[in-house]
């Protein structure tokens, strides 16, 4: 059993380490990780974004199989990661809001079903 679709099995590598399960903990890997981990993730996904989202457009929202949920949270986590490495070249942040003042008052599930 695979934790993605079978056409995606070449990502594999990166689930235990890359899908996490909210925006805090993402932040957290982003902001735990070296460039070059932040690199590597990011060069691997990059180019099959296109079909990630191909094969996302066909479930909804709160009615995903397990293998979809999971390749939508590597698609969540290289949204996270795409700004560290297209626009700063550091896992940090630096002329943003400070990450150790930010509070969520609500987070909104990943996959759920949204009102």
């Amino acid at each position: 059993m695979t934790a993605l679709p079978p056409d995606f099995a070449d990502l594999e590598r990166f689930v235990p380490d890359w899908v996490h399960v909210d925006a805090p903990a993402r932040m957290a890997k982003r902001q735990g990780s070296t460039i070059a981990e932040l690199k590597a993730f990011y060069d691997a996904m990059l180019p099959r974004g296109e079909a990630v989202l191909a094969c996302l457009r066909g479930y909804r929202l709160g009615e995903m199989p397990a293998e979809a949920e999971t390749l939508l949270r590597l698609m969540l986590m290289l949204a996270e990661v795409a700004p560290a490495v297209e626009w700063y070249n550091d896992p940090a942040v630096y002329d943003g809001f400070p990450v150790e003042r930010i509070r969520y008052t609500r987070l909104i599930s990943d996959t759920g079903a949204q009102a």
